[in-house]
This record gives structure tokens, sequence and C-alpha cells, in this order.
């Protein structure tokens, strides 16, 4: 198949780090590695270091997902070699034994292979020896020949059977190419869900430090007269809300940690510490180039595409089954006793009076491929909608990236200049408590604009049949 390696690599994500954005988000991504679980979690648990290489890799190779794909696929491989076996060779071996009211019993034994043509005829060479009986002593080989001449005839019809095999092995090879592509979207998708939720828990620590530190810097300034006591209310309320955020981040990377462990079909207790993605480099897909790759790539395509050559072939069998049955039939029979082989042919003509499924069957077939050509449109313009919205979809998510970087940075500003005059008696700690919510309210929108962004990357890959071609996978190990 081509594309398929068994290399473990990605090909389609460069890095720099250049933003200001990705030096943030790989600091928390180390951060959350450091933070992890708590200590109480981390006795009971195995800490399991893995990448997102190794994790794909696990995926792929161990999971039950992956290996019932392989079985569905080896099943499928199986029926295209029954398929192909349509114009091989048969035989069989017959033995037979008669009794008569008259006491003459006999016993026969025949060997006869079989071949079809594709012309719709086929061979049969039969070896009769009886074995036992007064009569008919003699060994006989017969030579026959059958060939249908008007219904039935020709390699067009009788080949469809093989065609259709040969076609369905087509789309049977793109969809086990999509499950395993589900499986990397699948395992890819839980990892990124651990350090997402792991740099949240980075955010809600780091604002419960904060706020920890303003409530003793405001302590001080009561004790210095320069705050009312009742003020502090506001700040200890801050810290417990944080204390409760911090709580329900670390419950959430014990949920996404489960389903992480639950993907790849690892040991209950396993705890899995993540290790941080590199910054993103921005990549601008064209328009153009995706539309070509999702009508070569894409399985529905390829269905829509097969579902109008299947038709062809359902009509031109429904308009040849309004023919009459002509045969013809010849055979050489030859008797070990005699010195002569005898000949013998006939042609067979069969017209059904009064049979109108062949005329309701013409009927069916006209509509299926009417109904073919119109899902085969349809399948084109649903294809270039979801070509173009996820190409847009990644312009989108690449330009939150930089309003959420900037928004961040202007709240880090905004919270500075007001525990400065909050120092100053300009500011209470009410409005310091609003800036601060907006800070971690800005943190986590940019966390969630670059996991959006590669998330768009993802469904963009998902849109076009491009997944393991961005992570360089071939499937020949999916399931081993």
């Amino acid at each position: 198949m081509q594309g398929e390696n068994s290399t473990w690599r990605r090909t389609g994500m460069r890095h720099t780090g250049k933003s200001a954005s990705s030096c943030l988000v790989a600091a928390c991504f180390a951060l959350a590695c450091l933070a992890g679980p708590s200590q109480a979690q981390t006795e009971r648990q195995a800490l399991l270091d893995l990448s997102l290489e190794e994790a794909v890799r696990l995926a792929l190779t161990g999971s039950r997902s992956a290996i019932q794909a392989r079985l569905g696929r080896e099943e499928q491989l199986l029926s295209l070699d029954a398929a192909e076996e349509r114009y091989d060779p048969k035989a069989g071996v017959t033995l037979g034994t008669n009794a008569a009211s008259r006491g003459d019993e006999t016993a026969d034994l025949s060997i006869g292979p079989s071949l079809r043509v594709p012309t719709g005829g086929s061979f049969r060479l039969s070896f009769r020896k009886p074995l036992a009986g007064e009569r008919d002593r003699e060994a006989s080989t017969t030579l026959s020949f059958s060939q249908p001449l008007l219904k039935g005839f020709g390699p067009e019809l009788d080949t469809q059977p093989l065609r259709r095999a040969r076609l369905q092995e087509q789309i049977n090879r793109r969809a086990f190419r999509d499950s395993a592509a589900g499986i990397v979207d699948g395992a890819v998708s839980a990892y990124r869900g651990v350090l997402r939720a792991g740099q949240r828990v980075v955010i809600a620590r780091e604002a419960l430090e904060r706020a920890r530190e303003q409530l003793r810097i405001n302590r001080t300034l009561v004790e210095a007269g320069r705050m009312a006591p009742q003020d502090l209310v506001q700040t200890e309320a801050d810290v417990a809300n944080k204390e409760y955020a911090l709580t329900d981040a670390e419950n959430a990377l014990d949920t996404a940690n489960s389903g992480l462990v639950n993907t790849l079909d690892l040991e209950e207790g396993v705890s899995i510490r993540p290790q941080a993605e590199p910054p993103i480099e921005p990549e601008q897909p064209d328009l153009g180039e995706s539309m070509e790759t999702a009508f070569a790539q894409r399985t529905d395509w390829l269905r829509a595409e097969t579902g109008m050559e299947l038709a062809l072939m359902g009509l031109r069998r429904a308009e040849n089954a309004l023919l009459p049955d002509l045969s013809l039939s010849v055979q050489a029979a030859h008797r070990s006793g005699r010195d002569r082989t005898d000949w013998s042919g006939g042609l067979n003509l069969t017209v059904q009076l009064q049979d109108d499924e062949p005329r309701r069957a013409l009927t069916r077939a006209r509509n299926s491929l009417r109904r073919a050509e119109m899902n085969l449109a349809e399948r084109r313009q649903s294809i270039r909608i979801q070509v173009r919205r996820a190409v847009h979809n990644v312009a989108v998510a690449l330009r939150q990236i930089e309003l959420s970087r900037q928004a961040r940075e202007l709240a880090e500003r905004k919270l500075d200049v007001e525990r400065r005059k909050l120092q100053q008696g300009l500011s209470s700690a009410f409005q310091l408590g609003r800036f601060e919510d907006d800070l971690v309210a800005a943190q986590r929108r940019e966390l969630d604009a670059v996991a959006h962004y590669r998330d768009s990357l993802a469904g963009l890959d998902r849109t076009l049949g491009t997944t393991l071609d961005r992570w360089g996978i071939g499937v020949e190990q999916v399931g081993r």
C-alpha cells in the first residue's frame, strides 16, 4: 500500500520557539509533569513516563481496538481469496452405491475436475469406474463443455463477481486505514487531554500561590494601618475559591489519566506522566491542494465512485436478463472397452412466458444507477464543504492563539498595575480579585487556543484522510 511504512515518526508538525505563547505553553507542560497527581496518589499508583509517539505506538499495536481491526481485516482478505478462485480448476470425488429390488447392487467411483471460463462457460472432465455390479463394468471418460450464448454470455457479465470483490477490497483497505487513523486520533486526544488537564493544574496552583501571597501582603498592610481589617475577608474568600479550583483541576487530571489508560488498554492503577509537546509552528494549508488530497484519500468518496460502478454492473446484468436463455452443450465420451469416442452436442433454448420479474429488475437497476449518481454528486459537494470548513478552522485557530496571547499579556499587566494601586490604597481587594480571575481566565483561553489549534489540524487530517501520513505511520503493524 502506497505511503505505508513501519517507521514511527512525526512528519507534518515542525516546531519553533519564537512566540511568547509557545514558551508559556512549554513551561506549563514541564510544570504539569512535575506537578502531576498528589503525593498520596503517587504512592498508590505506578508512574509511567510516556511520550506521545509511544502512546500512539501502544494504541496501534496492543489495544483491543487495534487487534479487532486486524482480525476483521484478515477475514476480509479471506473473502477476496475466495472470489479470486472463481476461475481456478476444481475437482471432486464421488463414491456411490445403488441397490435395486432385483438384487443388482452397484458401486461407482467418479472423479472429475471442472474449469469455469470468463465467457460464462464451463469444462468438466469426469472419469467413472464401476466397482461392483453385473452391468456396465467398463470405465468411461467424459469431457463436456457448456456455454450460454445470450443470457449470461461474455466476460463483462461473468467476471462481475470477481470485479465486485476487487472493488470491495479497495474500500476495505481504505476503511482499515481509517480504523487505524481513528485509533491514532483517540490516543492523541486522550494523551493531550492529560497534558491539558496537567496545565490547568499548573494554572490553578499558580493562582492559589498568588492569592496566598496577596493575603500575606494584605495582612501586612492591615498591621501597618494601610488597609481595613474587613478587606481581608475578600482575600481569604479568594484563597478558598482558588483551593477549590485546584482540587477540581487535580480531579480532572486524574479522570483524564484514567481515560488515557483505558484508551491504551494498560493495567489499572497506572499513572501516566506525559512529556510536553514542542511548541507549534503555524501551518497554512492550501485549499486547492487540500481538495485534491481529500478526493484522492477519503473512503466515502471511493465508496461513492464504487457505487456508480456497481450500479452500472447491475444495470448491464438486468438488461442481459431480458434475453432468452440459449445455451450450447458439447460432450465427448470414451469407454475403455470400445475403440471409439462418442460425440454429442446440442442447443437449448428457453423462453420464459408471462414473467415480468426481469423487467421489474431492470427498473430497479435503473433507479439504483440514478441514486448512485445523486449520491456521488451529494458526496462531492459535502466533501468540498467539509474541506473548506476544516481549512478555515485551522486559520481561525491560529489567529485565536495570537489574540489569546495578547489578552493574557494584558491581563498580567493589568493585575500588576492593580496590585501596585492596592499597596498605595488606590484600589480594593475586591477589584484585585476580579483582575486575578481575569488573568486565570486569560491563561485558560490561551491554553485552550493552542489545544484548539492542534485539534483543528487533527480535524483537517481526518477530513483529508491523511492522519497516518502526518504521523508517518504504516498500517502493517496495527494489532500486531
